[in-house]
């Protein structure tokens, strides 16, 4: 009985390890930091994510905050999309094992000093216990 119980404990605490993991990690640093000139604009700040496990997974991200000035023109893209504005939320396409997706943001501040920051939390839809907030600083001087 003993010899099962340890068995069980074993296969649990292997598959807690596992799946505390995650999925996916993030490539570099998941806090990009952009500075751009009043009359220029941010044509692509992008952070790479990479599916770490043997099967395919669906990467869901929400906007937790967005602090960009009304004035800016911003948009974003994912991984499979394009969107006006800095929308609520959305699903990449589908990832399979080792294949990079991105999440990106565009800003033309239409000459309009000033800072704001977006953050996203990034997670997979079967595992949303494991997460990764990317943030995207921009100060437009």
């Amino acid at each position: 009985m003993t010899r099962y119980f340890i068995l069980i404990l074993s296969f649990m605490c292997t598959a807690a390890h596992a799946q505390s993991r995650g999925t996916f990690m993030v490539q570099g640093d998941s806090v990009k930091k952009e500075l751009v000139e009043h009359t220029g604009y941010l044509e692509n700040s992008k952070m790479t994510v990479v599916n770490t496990s043997d099967k395919p997974i669906y990467l869901e991200w929400q906007t937790i905050s967005n602090t960009f000035p009304q004035a800016w023109d911003c948009s974003m893209c994912q991984h499979g999309k394009c969107q006006i504005g800095i929308p609520k939320g959305s699903v990449f396409k589908r990832l399979n094992p080792g294949q990079e997706g991105f999440i990106a943001i565009h800003v033309l501040p239409e000459q309009h000093p000033g800072a704001g920051t977006v953050k996203f939390k990034l997670y997979d839809k079967e595992h949303p216990e494991y997460y990764k907030i990317l943030t995207f600083s921009v100060k437009v001087l």
